[in-house]
């Protein structure tokens, strides 16, 4: 029983380290590459972006999902835009 607990124990912290590597850009600042819609209904919103973020532009980064980044920027609008476009900071 205890080699089991063991076990799961080391299977759920090398998971949980995996996840938090896939998501470099958690928490952080970056700089955007070059101008991109800001995607406010979700990385999926197939409407128009009713704003665009610019090169040069800093964001913070609230969390990664996929090949999006959730961003606020520096006047507090929060949307998704592609990590690609993005440089850590």
């Amino acid at each position: 029983m205890r080699t089991l607990v063991l076990i799961l124990s080391v299977v759920g912290a090398l998971s949980l380290g995996g996840c938090a590597g896939t998501g470099s850009r958690d928490a952080g600042l970056a700089m955007v590459l070059s101008d991109v819609p800001l995607k406010e209904a979700g990385p999926n919103q197939v409407t128009p972006a009713s704003s665009t973020l610019h090169r040069g532009d800093r964001v913070s980064v609230r969390r990664v999902i996929g090949e999006y980044a959730e961003v606020e920027t520096m006047d507090r609008r929060r949307g998704y835009v592609p990590t690609a476009v993005l440089e850590d900071q």
